[in-house]
């Protein structure tokens, strides 16, 4: 058998801890194409989602795929046919268990009314859901009920615990978007001034949401300080995202503050995505021995150069510290996409790599097991206990 066939056919049966995706929205049994195509692009225009979506690799692909999984014709309008012909529970578990789907950890994005809650999304596709926690929504959620830095400094640890003990798997920071990943120590005093300037804004109706780069910066030593005290992982989004990110302030080398805190070294910090700071992230998780990389929503949406950028990761990092997720959100389309996607180019990256005599079949399998679920599986608290 060749390495590629007998690299696919285990790969192909591998389960996928995906430990960062987003529950769906409420599933439409009859969608429009535009619906379809959304998740493939951060962009809000829609002149983007009507025309260029249709021709990029990844969408021309997930058609072609989809359509195979649903025995019809590989164009849009058959695919949006047959979806149509499936009650939502029967469609969602079709989905789950193609993808190989063995846990799903979510970070949750919109309300109920919007989008499935863990519990029917669990229920829907029959795989436990974790909660992750985003770090800015529970401050902003706080900011209105609070007098005081050291108040919100309080109730947001508390929080945060409580989340822990209700379930959550991780505590996640989207800076990135924010403020930037230049992250740095914040005094109290500076704490405190920074906490009054973003209250004179919420009561001047001048706030939509926490961009306040110092007092994002002193909220997230507080979850780093409380991840490191229940033994929690830290996701970070880094790179490429909705379209408000700045990428250049989004570059993990940035966070060199965080990463040099030896006090934090058993923290698993996980860098999520990374487009186009791959290299970078491999690199980080080369030289710190809590840091992770995954390239979540880069290789669905960077479907033509996925086996480049796997290879990329796999060139300097060490595989123990390269985990595979989905980012999955909007429609299940897309997290089955991705992984699907992952599961062909780990097929196809590790497979160069034993052709080259760099690896054998054995340490290939090995390495795919290690970013598919096993890697996962030994950093989040739900898989370790």
């Amino acid at each position: 058998m060749r390495t590629r066939d007998y690299l696919d056919e285990h790969i192909a049966e591998m389960p996928l801890v995906d430990h960062h995706c987003h529950a769906p929205l409420r599933l439409r049994q009859q969608l429009k194409a535009a619906h379809l195509r959304q998740p493939f692009t951060e962009s809000t225009i829609p002149d983007v989602v009507e025309q260029d979506v249709p021709h990029t690799v990844a969408y021309r692909t997930m058609i072609r795929w989809l359509a195979g999984l649903l025995g019809t014709d590989p164009t849009e309008h058959a695919v949006l046919e047959a979806r149509a012909s499936y009650e939502p529970p029967v469609y969602h578990r079709l989905l789950a268990d193609d993808a190989r789907l063995a846990a799903c950890y979510d970070d949750y994005l919109y309300d109920e009314e919007r989008c499935y809650t863990p519990g029917e999304w669990a229920e829907l596709i029959g795989r436990p859901v974790r909660p992750v926690v985003r770090i800015e929504t529970v401050a902003e959620r706080l900011l209105p009920q609070v007098g005081s830095w050291d108040e919100l400094r309080g109730r947001f640890g508390q929080e945060l615990v409580a989340a822990a003990a209700g379930g959550a798997v991780a505590f996640k920071s989207i800076a990135a978007y924010r403020s930037g990943l230049e992250i740095q120590r914040v005094d109290a005093a500076s704490a405190d001034e920074a906490f009054l300037q973003v209250i004179a804004d919420l009561d001047a109706g001048a706030f939509s949401r926490l961009e306040h780069k110092t007092l994002i910066d002193a909220l997230l030593w507080e979850a780093l300080e409380v991840a490191a005290e229940l033994g929690l992982p830290l996701q970070l989004h880094v790179g490429l995202g909705d379209d408000d990110v700045f990428l250049p302030s989004s570059d993990p080398t940035l966070l060199r503050a965080l990463f040099h805190e030896e006090r934090y070294r058993h923290v698993p910090i996980v860098l999520l995505h990374c487009y186009p700071y791959v290299r970078e992230a491999a690199y980080l998780a080369s030289i710190y021995p809590n840091v992770y990389v995954d390239l979540g929503l880069t290789l669905p949406l960077a479907a033509g150069e996925a086996v480049p950028l796997v290879q990329a990761v796999l060139g300097l990092a060490p595989a123990s510290k390269v985990l595979a997720s989905t980012d999955g959100h909007g429609l299940p389309e897309f997290q089955w996409f991705a992984a699907r996607l992952w599961r062909a180019t780990l097929t196809r990256a590790l497979g160069a790599l034993v052709d080259d005599d760099l690896l054998t079949d054995a340490e290939a399998l090995e390495i795919a097991a290690m970013i598919l679920h096993a890697n996962a599986e030994r950093i989040y608290p739900v898989e370790r206990s």
